[in-house]
């Protein structure tokens, strides 16, 4: 039986894994789980927002037929963590000030999505129980380089890329198509743009054939230059903006993004969580 009923998956073959794009709907924020399929093991990246979609991806990653390895969580957004629910039986890597993110603002994440989803969403917390530092890891034959990116769009930020296979797991350093949620400020309280601006140009000239963003469809690099483009036309709405008029003028911005529920919760921490 297909275990695949709500998830939609976009699986590229490299040069020696296959990657397993696992994108939700647009109610579980159209965030994709990445699944690496070495010769004979899994490596799933992130975790889903919602229930039944964690659980869809956990029974598609069974159904490859191969071990899970681990997992790795990027960033201390919900839509990453919550699905730890469902591998608990496997090592979850996460960065140390991932973790402490996580702690600290679990219980926001919680209730304020149970207040949209209810029983969708978890009302436990789930931690990773691994650490990693920025390194190297060779898993099944296959170099992982973790890249430690801070003050872009969390606070602290996994990236990942496989040099030998000339691909880049940017997760929610990257969008494709999908409204950014820009809500996240830094340690000092700042605005996340500069920062995230800043990550981004590291990468842009970088020769990768293929990028998995942390939300919309796989894409080539030309990616980076357009969400440069998009947070620097977000960043002048936002400071020429009002928490009444800021959502509309985001989404008559980028007409083409989906997902405008990002930009209304982008508004709810800029505005009413200041």
């Amino acid at each position: 039986m297909n275990p695949v009923k709500n998830l939609v998956i976009t699986t590229i073959k490299r040069n020696t894994v296959q990657i397993h794009c696992c994108a939700s709907p647009d109610d579980g924020e159209r965030v994709n789980a990445q699944i690496i399929e070495t010769a004979n093991k899994l490596v799933i990246i992130d975790a889903m927002l919602m229930r039944p979609y964690a659980n869809e991806l956990r029974e598609y990653a069974n159904s490859l037929g191969k071990p899970i390895d681990r997992v790795f969580v990027t960033h201390s957004h919900p839509d990453h963590w919550f699905g730890i629910e469902y591998f608990q039986d496997v090592d979850v890597y996460a960065f140390p000030e991932t973790i402490e993110e996580i702690k600290m603002f679990a219980q926001i994440a919680m209730d304020f999505h149970r207040s949209n989803h209810g029983d969708l969403v978890t009302d436990t917390l789930f931690l990773p129980n691994k650490t990693i530092t920025e390194n190297e890891v060779t898993i099944d034959g296959v170099l992982f380089r973790l890249f430690k990116i801070v003050a872009a769009e969390d606070v602290f930020m996994l990236a990942l890329d496989l040099p030998e296979e000339q691909t880049f797991i940017a997760q929610d350093l990257l969008y494709n198509k999908v409204h950014l949620f820009v809500g996240q400020r830094s340690m000092d309280g700042t605005l996340c743009f500069d920062g995230w601006i800043a990550a981004l140009k590291q990468y842009e000239n970088a020769e990768y054939d293929v990028v998995f963003p942390g939300h919309g469809v796989p894409a080539d690099i030309s990616i980076i230059k357009e969400n440069i483009a998009n947070l620097e036309k977000v960043k002048s709405i936002l400071l020429s903006s009002t928490g009444d008029n800021f959502v509309q003028n985001v989404v008559e911005a980028f007409p083409d993004y989906g997902l405008r529920s990002m930009v209304e919760m982008s508004a709810y921490f800029l505005f009413q969580m200041k």
